[in-house]
């Protein structure tokens, strides 16, 4: 595994910051790439994500923003292992395939807001991005990117109106127990009066097969990325009357593409 990353290393960003990148973990040194200073992995791997997609990162006072092909997302720079998610994934290979074009979207975790941007961009005429943890995170990328037909709503989805708190933890925050930060929720009902739902959510799906069919079918169409077995949950909404195909297989964790048969 270590001789793989290395290799990887230096294919994507060469043998000079490979070096540098070798000393630094070895004796702490650090050193400039990209103009940003580069101190610990985190940076590092951002910076490495970025050469391999061609993107481009800076600092803007206490700001770290990215330029991605969806757009520019920014987060202050305590919080920049936020951005490894938004380098790192396929979003267009995960979601551009919707149907948005003239539609409503629920943007379920929506995290930076890099989805409702590309939402928007798709065409969609309205979004609803619920995001508990990272909302005023999503509410300024969304004005940055000139994203106007959009709202950020701070809450989570589960089966009824409560609250827990849960380990800050990145893209990963909302699944593991802990004390750092309180999520609130609203009824997974209520975020079902659209044509288009995009969920992921980090096990918040699992509140959708508590649903009588008659609000699951609501919605025209679901992608969902499924934390645990995704038979119970794919024979829930067959029943409903939706067809489902599998977009990115997994174990633990899968992404499927749920369409209402009328």
């Amino acid at each position: 595994m270590v001789v793989k990353g290395l290799l990887w290393t230096l294919r994507s960003v060469g043998v000079s910051i490979a070096i540098k990148e070798t000393m630094r973990r070895a004796f702490g040194w650090e050193y400039s790439w990209q103009g940003i200073k580069v101190r610990d992995a985190v940076t590092f791997r951002l910076l490495r994500w970025i050469a391999v997609k061609g993107f481009r990162m800076w600092a803007e006072g206490e700001y770290w923003c990215v330029a991605t092909d969806l757009g520019t997302f920014c987060v202050p720079q305590a919080a920049k292992d936020l951005l490894l998610s938004i380098v790192a994934e396929n979003f267009k290979g995960m979601y551009g395939y919707l149907d948005v074009r003239g539609k409503t979207v629920a943007d379920v975790g929506a995290y930076l807001g890099e989805t409702a941007v590309m939402f928007a961009k798709m065409g969609a005429t309205y979004i609803y991005a619920w995001e508990p943890i990272f909302y005023e995170y999503a509410k300024k990328n969304l004005a940055l990117n000139g994203v106007s037909n959009a709202e950020v709503l701070p809450y989570g989805l589960w089966t009824e109106a409560t609250s827990y708190r849960v380990k800050l933890a990145s893209s990963a925050s909302g699944l593991l127990p802990g004390n750092d930060v309180e999520i609130k929720t609203m009824p997974a009902a209520e975020a079902l009066n659209v044509d288009v739902v995009k969920m992921d959510c980090e096990g918040c799906e699992w509140s959708l097969i508590a649903l009588p069919c008659d609000a699951l079918r609501r919605p025209l169409e679901y992608v969902i990325e499924i934390h645990g077995p995704p038979p119970p949950f794919i024979a829930k909404f067959k029943k409903c009357g939706f067809t489902a195909r599998s977009v990115i297989p997994g174990g633990w964790v899968s992404i499927w593409h749920l369409t209402r048969q009328d």
